[in-house]
């Protein structure tokens, strides 16, 4: 990957066949002209955990509909180095609330959950932080 300043804080990163635009909130600096990467971040989290829920999913034979994740990050503001008092931002948790269709017993969706997360490479770096993602599971009805 590369990341290219466009303007300001403005960035647009290479990802080989893609380009990933960020940039901060007029608020904050910026022009809003993409996300955030806080928001990348918790992006590239319920996107993993997704895939995870798939994977997982088709290799334990698990019949289910939708999956769909909504995904929140809380921060705030930490004092810096010196030079920098008026605060770092820093990011205190994340929590994941998974909507899944599906008729599977309990004890299949609790194998389901409990594989997925173990798996998820970005939840893993958010855990190893000290900052373990919340998961709030929502089980759905499916007639598939």
């Amino acid at each position: 990957m590369e990341s290219r300043c466009v303007s300001g804080t403005r960035c647009d990163v290479a990802t080989g066949d893609h380009v990933i635009v960020t940039d901060e909130a007029k608020g904050r600096g910026g022009n809003g002209e993409g996300a955030p990467p806080l928001y990348h971040l918790t992006a590239a989290l319920a996107a993993c955990q997704t895939v995870q829920i798939v994977k997982v999913a088709q290799a334990m034979r698990f019949k289910h509909g939708a999956i769909n994740i909504r995904a929140t990050a809380t921060t705030d503001l930490i004092e810096g180095i010196e030079g920098n008092r008026g605060g770092v931002m820093h990011f205190n948790e994340a929590e994941l609330f998974v909507d899944i269709e599906t008729a599977e017993p309990d004890q299949k969706l609790e194998r389901l959950m409990a594989l997925s997360e173990d798996r998820c490479p970005v939840g893993r770096l958010f855990a190893d932080a000290g900052y373990p993602p919340k998961m709030v599971w929502n089980r759905l009805p499916y007639d598939g």
